[in-house]
């Protein structure tokens, strides 16, 4: 920082020529944009640009100087506008770095090319846009092969944050490696201080995803290492959320006291700066400590001053967080219904920030601490909501805790009494008639059987009618394959003993152990990966359960219904399906065909749906003959359920006492709008809309198929990646929260 003071001093000096001015500006600003301190950089700059959006004054300076100066204003851009979340801010800085690089390159200054290079992966990383990121550093140390450079350490240790953005974290810990003694060699305190975090934050990932406590030890060094090389460099705010780092890991370690000692220095240096946000998120950390030694009430009134801080800033992530503390305080303190609304709270800030693992955390704690309070279809609602949030979760300890979370609503839902009517499929087609009489007949057999079709067609009530005319005396328990793997689907399915795992406190038996004398009905089987489907092989085969630490397997009886609508057997060509496991699937295979090729169920179903739809909003309406001829024309890909929808729209489109005609339905099944307040079909139609919402219908099915990667999205739309990032910061918002975070924009202190 001397060094900052001593080059803004200088520019004053009127012998300084413009050149020369612009020159130290850069300088002076560089030195504070490395210390974190970006809105003084962007004063430093002066007259040279003082905003976002704004392009940088280099009329007069050389070809150099105009170049850095574009470089610095680029860079600047980028993190300030990361910081306050400004729309478009990594596209005006990608153009300026680009620009700065071009005429880099022109002037053969492969140092200043390459740290521009390195600013602009850092664009593409807080975009999300990791494999355009990736590739910008591998050329970066692809020029810089065999040179000694400045930037080859640091590209390495950008291209490890990318790794750790992508959950890959033994990769990001092999690049650290090769840039440790790079780092070594260094006499920069910041360069120093940033690698050591980077290890850090890389150890405690790996600590979360294997349940290392070894490598909580280790990221405790680093931090060490790095507030040491923080503080030389004079750079406080670093070292301050390193200390709330230190104090956070150390509170993990069940090292209370000197958590406390790493946090009060944290909050000391944050209250220097008078930086609220971060003293809030140090605040939420002691908290944290506090419900660990069970300090409830003090707990509730520090996380209640967390909250009142972040309250005060936009930064809906981190109020997310203070919140999911503040909610399970309040639990634990008998405060049900304030609990309830503050982590419901809690849930729609992280939706609102597209931070999906804080609104699972949120949505977990509410399952953890309120389960028994909550009706079972909310506890339902609740875990699938956290479960999809937390799909892409490598954290060991919150895919422990969904998986606790999913024996507590089967046991919620096992413990209500139903009492519902015997399933009943609506037929009229001889096709069906003959599926349900060749069902019937596999229902007195004990033997799997194999339910093919597409989706919507009716797969599990056919199940469900199967293990009803068996008469086995045991219970129907359905699980989706989908959102299951690895030791979830484990110890999901056969159980574990207490003690085999981290946080396995109790003995469970397991859902096929709950199926025991009954049916379960695997859905979606051919989601499950081959390891996976190697263990349900030896369940079928062998009538065995082996709960997790159990030193031998069980016998159980329970007959196997599969369901899917993939072809198996392509899947077995293309080697991701065991063609052993389709064998014994297949001994009993049903095929239901689509409703397009079903007419007679399309008019029965039709009729069945209004009657019960019409009923249950309290409308008098019937369909005419050519409304259901209208159906039989339509092709329906979401089968039932798509003309169930369909008709639930005509009912409450239509006037009461009136028909529904063949324009309503037509109208309707053309139009994307969910609309069910309208006095007829075309009321409030809009063609410009009707088209964005069938785009955006594609963009959504295009982040569902690729897991919320843009890249992998914009690659099946077939469109450019900016293009796809441009559509959703533009006409599409409301579809951001189906994006992949980028994990590395989060700015929570405590998960770096």
């Amino acid at each position: 920082m001397d060094l900052t003071l001593k080059l803004l001093r200088q520019i004053d000096d009127p012998a300084l020529d413009q050149a020369e001015r612009a020159r130290l500006r850069c300088r002076a600003a560089k030195e504070l944009e490395d210390s974190g301190s970006y809105e003084a950089a962007r004063e430093a700059m002066g007259e040279l640009w003082q905003r976002i959006g704004e392009r940088p004054v280099v009329d007069g300076l050389d070809r150099q100087t105009a170049a850095e100066v574009l470089l610095r204003a680029g860079s600047l851009t980028g993190w300030i506008g990361s910081a306050n979340q400004v729309d478009g801010a990594q596209e005006a800085a990608k153009d300026l770095i680009s620009e700065s690089a071009s005429a880099f390159e022109s002037l053969g200054e492969t140092e200043k090319l390459a740290e521009a290079y390195v600013d602009l992966a850092i664009c593409y990383w807080r975009e999300g846009a990791l494999d355009e990121a990736r590739v910008t550093l591998q050329e970066v140390l692809g020029r810089l092969a065999g040179e000694e450079s400045e930037q080859r350490p640091r590209a390495l240790l950008n291209s490890a944050i990318i790794e750790i953005s992508a959950t890959r974290f033994n990769d990001a810990l092999r690049l650290l490696a090769e840039a440790a003694p790079l780092f070594d060699a260094s006499a920069s305190h910041p360069a120093k201080g940033r690698f050591h975090n980077v290890y850090a934050a890389v150890l405690k990932k790996l600590a979360a995803a294997e349940g290392r406590k070894d490598y909580i030890d280790r990221a405790l060094v680093e931090y060490t290492a790095a507030s040491y090389h923080f503080e030389q460099a004079g750079h406080t705010p670093y070292r301050a959320a390193v200390e709330n780092n230190i104090g956070f890991l150390l509170f993990i370690a069940g090292r209370f006291n000197e958590a406390y000692e790493h946090l009060d220095r944290a909050h000391l240096l944050f209250a220097s700066l008078k930086d609220s946000v971060h003293t809030g998120q140090v605040d939420d950390t002691r908290a944290r400590v506090l419900l660990g030694q069970k300090r409830n009430t003090e707990a509730e009134k520090v996380a209640r001053s967390a909250v009142r801080t972040l309250e005060k800033g936009d930064e809906h992530s981190v109020l997310a967080e203070a919140l999911t503390t503040h909610g399970v305080s309040l639990a634990r303190l008998g405060r049900y219904e304030e609990a309830r609304l503050t982590l419901e709270r809690a849930a729609q800030a992280a939706t609102r920030a597209g931070d999906n693992e804080t609104a699972g955390v949120a949505g977990l704690a509410l399952i953890e601490e309120l389960g028994d309070r909550l009706p079972v279809e909310e506890l339902i609602s609740l875990y699938e909501h956290s479960d999809q949030a937390l799909a892409g979760s490598q954290n060991f300890e919150l895919l422990t805790r969904l998986r606790r979370s999913a024996r507590k609503v089967l046991d919620a839902g096992r413990a209500r009494v139903k009492e519902s009517a015997p399933p009943k499929f609506v037929y009229a087609d001889k096709q069906t008639a003959d599926l349900l009489r060749a069902a019937h007949c596999v229902a007195s057999t004990g033997s799997p059987v194999l339910i093919t079709g597409e989706t919507g067609t009716g797969k599990e009530l056919i199940a469900r009618m199967i293990h009803e005319w068996s008469g086995r005396a045991g219970q129907f328990v359905a699980i989706n394959c989908a959102s299951l793997g690895g030791a979830l689907l484990e110890s999901l399915l056969f159980g574990h003993r207490k003690g085999s795992f981290t946080n396995a406190v109790q003995d469970s038996i397991g859902v096929v152990r709950h199926a025991a004398g009954g049916t379960l009905f695997l859905d979606e089987i051919a989601e499950l990966s081959l390891a996976d489907q190697g263990k349900l092989l030896r369940l079928i085969e062998n009538g065995e359960a082996h709960p997790i630490g159990a030193p031998e397997p069980e016998q159980v009886n329970v007959r196997i219904i599969a369901s899917t609508n993939r072809d198996l057997k392509g899947l077995v060509a293309e080697k991701r399906f065991r063609d052993d496991l389709l064998y014994r699937l297949n001994a009993f295979h049903l095929d239901i065909l689509p409703l397009r090729n079903r007419p007679e169920d399309i008019a029965a179903l039709a009729e069945h749906f209004t009657k019960e739809l019409a009923e249950q909003h309290n409308r008098r309406v019937r369909l005419r003959p050519d409304a259901v001829e209208a159906m039989r024309g339509l092709e329906l890909k979401g089968n039932v359920r798509e003309l169930r929808s369909l008709i639930e729209r005509s009912i409450l489109t239509a006037a009461d006492r009136r028909e529904i005609t063949r324009e309503a339905v037509e109208v309707l099944a053309a139009r994307q709008t969910q609309q069910s307040h309208a006095s007829d079909a075309w009321a409030g139609c809009s063609l410009e809309d009707e088209v964005l919402r069938y785009e955006a219908s594609l963009i959504k099915l295009a982040f569902e198929n690729s897991r919320g990667s843009v890249t992998r999205a914009a690659r099946l739309l077939g469109v450019s990646h900016q293009r796809l990032c441009s559509m959703l910061q533009g006409r599409h918002k409301d579809l951001l929260p189906v994006k992949k975070p980028a994990q590395p924009r989060r700015r929570s202190i405590i998960k770096a």
